[in-house]
């Protein structure tokens, strides 16, 4: 190959991708009688679970992760939240989402946790579940973070909407990490932003990068960077330390080098700020962003979520070093 006239040498004219007809052997099993024993803790208003080499904490009040710390190093620098709410796009402002959808806004900062339980399931095992109620017409909300004495944590969410609510914009997670865990590195489709109703044109692969080249500049600023169809996400710093998001089976994520916060209250790309922490949306869904007609429609009914009960799984490992191998922690199953 050489370079033309029309492009340089290396350009990709055309792609495709397809699965192959061969069976993936199942994820080896993980020996969880094997792993260190792990204890828990109950002081004043957080339960805390420590293992060999980490601890974790979990807010009786909030019914959230609000502390991860592995080998003295914190990696959640603010908790791990449900959040059902979107920066809002230009399409969305086009058709009337801020106002049709607004009871989503508040919802997960405004729940109220109604019950937290913890048990110890074995000695390599601490199961804390969560019971919520939600302003959006009461709606029942619950989380349930399963530890393991790898320092391993599968968390379960699910909501139980009521049908008098609107559609529902997202239903994810949030949570901010020290701005150290910076890069970015995810098995889905890339490497540039995709959407439900916009992700074809991507190939699912293994991408690598800074969270700040991640972004999408958007002359106004708006929700942003998404990639979707994701097996795993791993964010990390320097030293290849950080935490791994699996999921069980596909996630929605994005990180951001500021909050959503900051995303609604610019209206122009210099006013965005960068943080001292990076913003990361673990999700199972946001509904597409529509725009057939440029600035008015709506998202087509397929890629939307309407108010019934959800529920999606995702695990968090942290990582050790640059010797961990991804794929490898992204394999072991947990079932």
């Amino acid at each position: 190959a050489a370079d033309a006239s029309w492009a340089k040498r290396g350009h990709v004219v055309a792609w495709d991708q397809f699965q192959l007809p061969f069976p993936v052997p199942a994820a080896p099993e993980a020996d969880v009688a094997a792993m260190p024993s792990i204890s828990l803790r109950q002081s004043g208003d957080a339960i805390a679970v420590t293992g060999e080499d980490f601890t974790l904490r979990v807010g009786i009040s909030s019914g959230a992760i609000e502390s991860f710390e592995f080998r003295g190093k914190q990696l959640i620098a603010e908790p791990l939240v449900p959040n059902f709410w979107r920066a809002p796009t230009d399409n969305d402002i086009g058709n009337g989402m801020p106002k049709r959808q607004a009871v989503w806004q508040q919802a997960g900062p405004g729940r109220a946790v109604t019950e937290v339980h913890a048990e110890q399931l074995s000695a390599q095992v601490v199961r804390i579940s969560v019971e919520a109620t939600l302003p959006a017409a009461n709606s029942n909300y619950r989380s349930t973070y399963t530890f393991y004495g790898s320092g391993h944590v599968a968390v379960e969410c699910s909501i139980d909407a009521a049908d008098s609510l609107p559609n529902l914009p997202r239903f994810g997670m949030q949570m901010q990490m020290p701005g150290e865990f910076n890069m970015m590195t995810w098995y889905g489709r890339g490497p540039h932003e995709t959407y439900w109703d916009r992700k074809t044109g991507a190939a699912v692969g293994i991408y690598s990068g800074p969270v700040e080249e991640q972004i999408h500049q958007y002359v106004r600023p708006q929700e942003n960077g998404n990639r979707t169809d994701v097996r795993w996400v791993a964010l990390t710093n320097s030293d290849g330390i950080g935490l791994l998001a699996v999921g069980m089976p596909l996630l929605s994520v994005s990180a951001w080098p500021y909050t959503m916060r900051d995303l609604e209250e610019a209206n122009h790309i210099h006013e965005l700020p960068r943080r001292d922490t990076i913003t990361v949306n673990l999700d199972y869904k946001q509904m597409g962003v529509g725009g057939d007609n440029s600035w008015g429609a709506r998202p087509h009914s397929q890629y939307t979520l309407p108010p019934k009960p959800y529920s999606y799984r995702f695990s968090l490992t942290p990582i050790p070093g640059k010797a961990a191998s991804l794929a490898e922690l992204s394999r072991r199953s947990f079932e």
